[in-house]
């Protein structure tokens, strides 16, 4: 039951329509020489070139994007995997949240605040669903337990059964625990109030107004085609990267709105819907308050960094490696980001 990059294409999928019209980043010729220091708690700080780094950290594919060019750029030429949608695992609960803030601002949904047995009935047999709200999934404080027969049935067919057997550690609002299944719940409310798949929401609403050019996939439950919305999402490095660019500039692409400019202030606020000053906001991770920067994170250091002060995003898709997970990512993406 633990998730690895092959994933991408062990499980049946749906393609994400893109955009039309394709937007392209500028391309500088050749890389800006970046450095990086290796910032670990066990080691001693060592610097060395962003490539050098990448290779010896089995990174995939590495972007830097500036003023809209692509000003650094790292493929794995080993890479057996080129030609295919790059899985990004946890970054698909950043675009669910997106989806969500859409949902509302065209009223399918009245707020955030709303309790989650409103639109999904079914969770009617423990007194802490009377208070369970969208935002505590949201925010990863509905108190409820992650458990491996609930993650198989996400799995393997079976995710409307998972309604019928939720079990809490907590009351919601108490304490703060990741677990799939919140997202699980929010991505059934959006297909049930808009009555369309996930990903063909995700894909009308946002996917294909941000200038996306390459094949997109997000795997489905094989018997009911339910959007296996906690995970499983593939798509090109320079797509990813489009998707930090809609945030870091506030909802807008070109002349359109596709996100309302309040949600977006609300999840890169420093402080959630829940008044928890914690870093973790709506699916975004959120850095320090002065730097203004945040980022959407995937197992294993998939990562899109933005930074609006310094007018920059980054992707990050590293090969599944344990060794990275001590480095500081903040400490190293905020270094880039000042060097470009």
């Amino acid at each position: 039951m633990v998730p690895d990059e092959k994933d991408i294409r062990r499980f049946k999928h749906e393609e994400v329509k893109h955009a039309k019209v394709c937007f392209e980043f500028n391309k500088r010729p050749v890389n800006k020489p970046i450095t990086v220091t290796n910032w670990t708690h066990k080691e001693p700080l060592i610097s060395a070139s962003l490539e050098k780094f990448l290779i010896e950290n089995k990174a995939k594919h590495f972007l830097v994007i500036k003023n809209d060019s692509i000003v650094f750029e790292y493929i794995n030429k080993k890479s057996k995997d080129d030609d295919q949608p790059y899985p990004s695992f946890s970054i698909a609960k950043t675009f669910v949240s997106a989806s969500l803030g859409v949902a509302i601002k065209e009223g399918y949904i009245g707020s955030v605040n709303d309790l989650a047995k409103k639109y999904l009935p079914e969770l009617n047999y423990h007194k802490n669903f009377d208070s369970l709200t969208i935002n505590h999934l949201l925010n990863q404080y509905s108190g409820l337990r992650s458990e491996l027969n609930g993650i198989s049935n996400a799995n393997y067919g079976k995710i409307e059964k998972i309604l019928k057997q939720l079990h809490f550690n907590y009351k919601p609002g108490e304490r703060l625990e990741y677990v799939n299944i919140n997202t699980i719940l929010i991505g059934l409310i959006i297909e049930r109030v808009t009555g369309q798949y996930l990903h063909n929401y995700f894909s009308d609403k946002i996917w294909s107004k941000i200038g996306t050019c390459d094949s997109t996939v997000w795997e489905f439950d094989y018997k009911t085609k339910h959007t296996r919305s906690f995970s499983c999402f593939g798509a090109s490095p320079r797509d990813y990267a489009k998707f930090g660019r809609l945030f870091m500039n506030k909802g807008k692409w070109g002349d359109q709105q596709v996100i309302d400019s309040n949600w977006v202030l609300t999840c890169t606020s420093p402080v959630n819907g829940l008044g928890k000053n914690i870093g973790y906001n709506n699916a975004w991770f959120i850095g320090e308050p002065e730097i203004g920067d945040f980022m959407a994170i995937g197992m294993f250091r998939q990562q899109i960094y933005v930074n609006p002060k310094e007018n920059v995003v980054i992707v990050s898709l590293m090969k599944f490696n344990t060794t990275i997970l001590p480095y500081r990512w903040w400490e190293i993406l905020r270094q880039i980001a000042k060097q470009v």
